[in-house]
């Protein structure tokens, strides 16, 4: 049985993770895994959060697609077991790889003889990206030095 506060958490979590795609199951579970302790198999994961066990498995095999959850096993049995990453920059870090492709992208084009605003827009969005770039690159380099126990004061 999930606490009423815990309940609300994993609510939350859905909402707002339905705008980057996420279906509820999924953001529930992502905010299931951020609650739990230990690691938790398909079947605690469908029976605390009342689904289905294909709905979590489905669900799981997203969050560990996009980077927000880790699978592994134990050594001689068969259950898969879930959790969240020790790095949250997995999919930010995708992101940012992304982001240098467009910038890169949209660099070439303006190169091309092209209608002056069709060129000063493309240079403006080669220098967004690169500008998010380096900023996800800055935040995922000192995450990376500041350690998974730092917390922001």
């Amino acid at each position: 049985m999930i606490a009423s506060d815990d309940e609300r958490f994993l609510d939350d979590i859905a909402l707002l993770m339905a705008p980057w795609g996420w279906p509820r199951p999924v953001g529930r579970i992502y905010a299931y895994l951020l609650l739990r302790a230990e690691p938790a198999t398909l079947d605690q994961i469908a029976a605390d959060l009342g689904m289905s066990k294909s709905n979590a498995s489905v669900a799981a095999r997203t969050l560990e697609h996009c980077g927000n959850a880790r699978r592994h096993s134990e050594p001689g049995s068969k259950r898969i077991y879930y959790a969240v990453p020790d790095s949250h920059g997995g999919p930010f870090a995708a992101k940012a790889e992304l982001l240098g492709r467009l910038e890169t992208l949209f660099d070439r084009q303006a190169g091309r003889s092209l209608w002056p605003p069709v060129t000063e827009r493309l240079e403006s969005l080669a220098s967004f990206y690169a500008q998010m770039r380096g900023a996800i690159g800055a935040v995922l380099a000192e995450q990376k030095g500041a350690g998974t126990a730092k917390r922001r004061a």
